[in-house]
């Protein structure tokens, strides 16, 4: 810091004590190789101390709600999750998630306003400051057709501005797959890495990318849509007026494995226990499924080489035949050196993903308008 700053280093010294003495910042000894060398006082680095506040994340999925309750430094305060159903209005769903917020504040201790920021994690393409990218369709339509509205699903405008006024503290809406892709950059499977890939398959089909160290949301903020991307030229049609697309061809990922396979209609966890069992019909799905979505993703890795694809760590032991028909797949389409090269994982942190996520976001001041700082 003193080379940085041309300050003397006694004055740095100085400014790192007070720093200290106030708790914003907090010492750590060096590693064990680099104590041993040299003489006098071990070497010691300094830290940004988490704030004592709490981060509002509320997350959906296609299906699922998730409030939390978060510490900056990831601890979970309380945590709240509810199923949508099929519920299809923007109002009610967003009405719903907050009140599974404000339980989850009470449950802590505090009220959801004393929120230090709140972050949104929605599905589907995501415009910030305009809502859904595919499949807008106006309200006389959903009048006039009430059928659209399961096809084209809840979500339609950005519920930064609105969420934001009502709870008055710093907001910001991000795409799910994004969060998640963060989530596990920063507390999970990608700990450590710069450039990654991350796969969301269970309550939606997605991608969320970090280049560079950084979430990487492309032109529009669309990058990562991976449900849109052509794998069958004359395949059925798309929301987004493709044909072909990933989502509709495999549709629902858990969906695809029991529609017309099983007598029954299985859910994520039937899935994980029947993988687990070393069920054949399950596994060879499940590798299948892995082979369509490898073909794309090699394409992917040529274009960006990343250093690795974590799979949705929701999947649990459904990861492991699904990750293995991805590495065939990688294998035969892309030059043998970059496939090498791309470490294919499970993410850890599960349903938590994207809800972490929400903290990471929050720690990098990204929220609109607001320099989030203590």
């Amino acid at each position: 810091m003193s080379a940085t700053t041309g300050l003397p280093k006694t004055t740095v010294t100085g400014i790192a004590n007070r720093l200290l003495h106030r708790g914003m910042v907090v010492e750590h000894t060096a590693d064990a190789g680099r104590r041993n060398r040299g003489r006098g006082r071990p070497a010691s680095g300094l830290t940004l101390a988490d704030p004592a506040g709490l981060v509002a994340a509320l997350c959906f999925s296609h299906t699922t709600i998730r409030a939390a309750a978060v510490g900056w430094d990831g601890t979970f305060a309380a945590y709240r999750a509810f199923e949508i159903g099929s519920d299809r209005d923007q109002q009610r769903v967003l009405d719903r998630g907050l009140s599974l917020l404000e339980e989850a504040f009470a449950e802590s201790g505090s009220a959801l306003e004393q929120a230090d920021c709140a972050v949104i994690g929605v599905p589907a393409a995501f415009e910030r400051g305009v809502g859904a990218a595919f499949g807008r369709i106006s309200d006389a339509g959903r009048e006039a057709v009430p059928e659209l509205g399961k096809l084209f699903g809840w979500f339609r405008s950005d519920p930064q501005p609105a969420v934001g006024k009502r709870l008055g503290i710093p907001t910001a809406a991000e795409n799910y797959a994004n969060l998640a892709a963060l989530g596990e950059a920063t507390a999970g499977a990608g700990r450590g890495l710069e450039d990654l890939l991350y796969i969301k398959l269970v309550e939606g089909i997605g991608a969320g990318l970090i280049l560079g160290g950084r979430l990487h949301r492309g032109a529009r903020g669309l990058a990562g849509e991976l449900a849109h991307v052509q794998v069958l030229p004359n395949g059925r049609w798309c929301l987004c007026g493709s044909r072909g697309c990933l989502a509709v061809t495999y549709g629902d990922f858990v969906e695809s494995i029991g529609r017309s396979t099983y007598p029954q209609p299985l859910s994520v966890a039937d899935i994980r226990e029947l993988a687990a069992a070393g069920e054949l019909g399950t596994r060879r799905i499940l590798a299948d499924l892995g082979r369509g979505f490898g073909r794309v993703l090699a394409d992917v890795c040529v274009l960006l080489s990343p250093e690795a694809i974590i799979v949705d760590g929701a999947l649990g032991a459904a990861a492991e035949p699904f990750v293995a028909g991805m590495r065939e797949a990688m294998d035969q389409r892309m030059p043998s050196l970059m496939a090498e090269s791309v470490q294919l994982l499970t993410g850890e942190l599960g349903e938590r993903a994207e809800l972490l996520g929400a903290v990471a976001l929050a720690r990098a001041g990204q929220l609109p308008a607001v320099t989030v700082s203590r």
